[in-house]
C-alpha cells in the first residue's frame, strides 16, 4: 500500500506542478484565475515533498502524512463553505475528497507498517 499512495502522490503533485491549468480545469470543470493556479504549483509541490519523505515509509512517518492531508481536507471543506467565487468552491471540495482519500489511505497504510 505505500508504494501506491507513494506513485498516487508522485502523479497528482507533479501533475498540479507541472500542469496546474490541466489539472484544475478537469477538478473544477471551468476555467480558474492565477491565484488559484499558484495556490495548486504550492500543494503540487507539497505532494512531492510527501512523496519524496514516504520513500522509506515508517509507521510515524505515514500517521503524519495522514495529519497533514486531514489538515489539508478540513482547510478546503472551510474553502468550500465560505469563498465567493463558485470556482473555487467546485475545486475545494474535490480537493476535500481527494485529501480525505490520501488521508485515510495514508492511516491505514501507518497499522500494517513494520517500520516505527
Amino acid at each position: 500500500m505505500p508504494a501506491v499512495l507513494l506513485w498516487l502522490r508522485v502523479l497528482y503533485g507533479g501533475g498540479l506542478l507541472l500542469l496546474p491549468v490541466g489539472v484544475l480545469r478537469r477538478l473544477a470543470r471551468m476555467s480558474l484565475d492565477g491565484r488559484t493556479v499558484r495556490v495548486a504549483r504550492v500543494l503540487g509541490a507539497r505532494q512531492l515533498l510527501q512523496a519524496a519523505l514516504a520513500r522509506h515509509p515508517s509507521r510515524r512517518g505515514l500517521l503524519v502524512g495522514a495529519g497533514v492531508d486531514t489538515a489539508h481536507a478540513a482547510s478546503m471543506v472551510a474553502l468550500s463553505a465560505w469563498s465567493p467565487r463558485a470556482g473555487e468552491r467546485v475545486l475545494a471540495r474535490r480537493q476535500a475528497r481527494t485529501a480525505a482519500v490520501l488521508a485515510t489511505a495514508g492511516a491505514s497504510a501507518s497499522a500494517s507498517c513494520q517500520r516505527s
